[in-house]
């Protein structure tokens, strides 16, 4: 079978890395795209296609409408790999794009199937785009044992239990500014009193916001290397997001020896084979939760049981690239 794998592979960002994994999985099962110009990947597409069995969109862009045209002309099945729903991301980010709403409403309903990111995506579009309902399908991603190692984080830097970090910058949706609402609360205590945020990531709507807690430390956007570097560092991270269709930060966090909360929101959640109710934030909007569930954490750290209770094996890339074949062969 060869299956056409159209999607950035190169970049680096989240979404990238997941193409290029099952693009090395797959390896002589699949063509990828190899030009980084607009010409050249169309050109391509027209080339590639009629000589493909099925094609896989992967990530958002508007060249998935040309692509599923095309291969509609020569009668080939598409599917789309949904890595996030920028139509309700946007909303929610303050920052509605009604350009960018039609191409990926126009994919969605070209599409011979929407392969979700995470079971919690899956199930999200299921009730908020019901009229693809049936053609929604779970393919979460996945986490080798390269990607995620048992240790408990012993480096060179010293480790900061009184810092806490996420990830986010500005943008609303990962809901940083009730993490701020909350340590504010905490540091009334003395005994939480040299409580400190550490916050990475681009500029956004709630940046101002954020910015006005004398305890927070903005880094804004760092190489991956820093990124890594403050969470060897950190105690404690946060993903306390509104909408997390999958959440690759937090288990890379977890990797290097941080200790995290997770809000339920959060797709990566469906990796752990079990996690114990006191790290998921139920409500990201409740402040006193998010300020109990630190409390609980600072004094009982959660790292080494939840690096164990990650299912590597269902979980691996190995798994979800036979996953992804298997159910791209039924669309033939």
């Amino acid at each position: 079978m060869k299956i056409f794998v159209i999607g950035d592979h190169l970049t680096g960002t989240g979404p990238s890395n997941v193409t290029a994994k099952y693009i090395e999985g797959l390896n002589g099962r699949c063509m990828k795209q190899i030009f980084r110009s607009r010409a050249l990947r169309a050109a391509e597409m027209i080339l590639k296609i009629p000589f493909s069995k099925v094609i896989l969109c992967s990530g958002y862009s508007a060249q998935n409408v040309m692509a599923m045209k095309i291969a509609r002309f020569w009668k080939r099945k598409c599917a789309y790999l949904m890595h996030g729903c920028v139509e309700h991301e946007n909303r929610i980010n303050h920052c509605e794009d009604p350009v960018m709403t039609a191409v990926e409403r126009q994919t969605l309903l070209l599409a011979d199937k929407i392969l979700a990111v995470s079971d919690v995506f899956a199930a999200w579009l299921k009730e908020n785009y019901p009229e693809y309902r049936d053609k929604i399908v779970s393919m979460p991603n996945g986490a080798d044992k390269s990607d995620i190692n048992d240790h408990t984080g012993s480096y060179d830097i010293k480790r900061d239990y009184n810092m806490i970090l996420s990830i986010g910058g500005g943008m609303p949706r990962k809901r940083i500014v009730n993490i701020c609402k909350a340590v504010k609360g905490l540091k009334e205590d003395p005994k939480y009193k040299d409580l400190y945020l550490t916050v990475i990531g681009d500029k956004g709507a709630d940046s101002d916001k954020i910015n006005s807690y004398p305890f927070v430390e903005n880094k804004g956007i760092v190489s991956h290397e820093e990124a890594v570097r403050l969470m060897r560092k950190a105690g404690m991270f946060i993903q306390n997001s509104s909408f997390e269709t999958f959440g690759l930060a937090p288990l890379e966090a977890l990797n290097e020896g941080c200790d995290i909360l997770l809000s339920s929101n959060v797709g990566a959640i469906s990796l752990f084979k079990e996690i114990d109710d006191r790290y998921i934030i139920r409500d990201c909007e409740d402040i006193e939760e998010i300020k109990e569930k630190i409390r609980n954490l600072t004094g009982e750290h959660n790292n080494t049981v939840l690096l164990s209770n990650i299912d590597k094996g269902s979980a691996s890339w190995e798994r979800r690239t036979k996953e992804l074949s298997d159910l791209l062969m039924t669309l033939i």
